[in-house]
């Protein structure tokens, strides 16, 4: 699929995506690979994750595929996360989202990282070494922010950090705000597109925050809130209605900077559905 991936099939002809730093340059079909070449195997029992990283890996440059993989194992050595497997897919994606964002000069400031640093201390220096590993190997220097950013995959995606009645309160929010978008738009989701799965990423970080009661209710100034707002007026509306939901499930407004968030998701939903019907 690229440098970094490769699907094959195992001793047991299950298919399987391997994953490994040039696993993939110069290989063929019929190559037999050796285990030592191999750093990481998904077996496709999951069909929704394979699927979403086949797809990851026909838009996005493996580097990132490696850069997510390195700070996934220095996670793991480091703090011994366990850690699901989507964090894979996810961190990937954010990897790659967050350098085009610096690129085209768009920085959306995270007002979460002194929570977190006190909160997560692990999972924040888990951030900040994404932040060293990304300028030392594409000499791109990242907002600060970024870590707190790049913490909640982790805090995310640990098998053992939440209770069963958090993950229902969880599941249910992102659902009941994912009901609120379709029915006002009256879109039907595509749920193998990468918008949505950015969008439901995002979500579940959301909720979490909400179920922890970490967020910044602060109302910073933002010149960047009063563009999302001015560009995307009906998306705008629709996120009004989702702060009308939270308000009633968890007593608590949503920030600013949520709202900003919230708005160019749904944008970028849209345009998916769009382009999704033109076809």
């Amino acid at each position: 699929m690229n440098n970094s991936l490769l699907l094959a099939l195992d001793d047991s002809g299950r298919e399987v995506i391997l994953m490994g730093k040039g696993i993939g340059f110069h290989k063929s079909i019929g190559h037999h690979l050796k285990s030592e070449d191999i750093e990481k195997v998904f077996v496709l029992k999951d069909r929704s994750i394979s699927k979403n990283i086949i797809r990851l890996a026909s838009e996005i440059d493996s580097t990132y595929f490696e850069l997510a993989k390195q700070v996934i194992d220095y996670a793991i050595e480091a703090f011994s996360m366990e850690l699901m497997e989507h964090i894979y897919l996810g961190l990937t994606d954010h990897l790659s989202f967050a350098v085009k964002r610096y690129h085209q000069g768009i920085f959306i400031q995270n007002f979460y990282t002194q929570t977190l640093k006190r909160f997560n201390p692990e999972e924040y220096e888990v951030g900040l070494y994404a932040l060293r590993l990304i300028k030392e190997r594409l000499d791109v220097d990242l907002p600060i922010g970024e870590a707190g950013n790049i913490a909640f995959h982790f805090i995310n995606a640990q098998t053992n950090n939440s209770n069963e009645t958090d993950n229902q309160i969880i599941f249910e929010t992102v659902k009941g705000i994912l009901d609120i978008v379709k029915y006002n738009f009256s879109i039907i989701y595509n749920e193998e597109g990468m918008g949505y799965n950015r969008f439901l990423t995002h979500l579940r970080l959301f909720a979490q925050r909400l179920v922890k009661g970490s967020q910044d209710l602060y109302d910073y100034e933002d010149a960047f809130y009063d563009h999302v707002i001015e560009s995307c007026p009906s998306e705008y509306e629709c996120v009004k209605k989702i702060g009308i939901y939270i308000q009633e499930k968890f007593t608590t407004r949503l920030s600013r900077q949520e709202e900003i968030y919230l708005t160019v998701h749904i944008h970028r939903i849209r345009e998916e559905y769009s382009q999704q019907k033109k076809k």
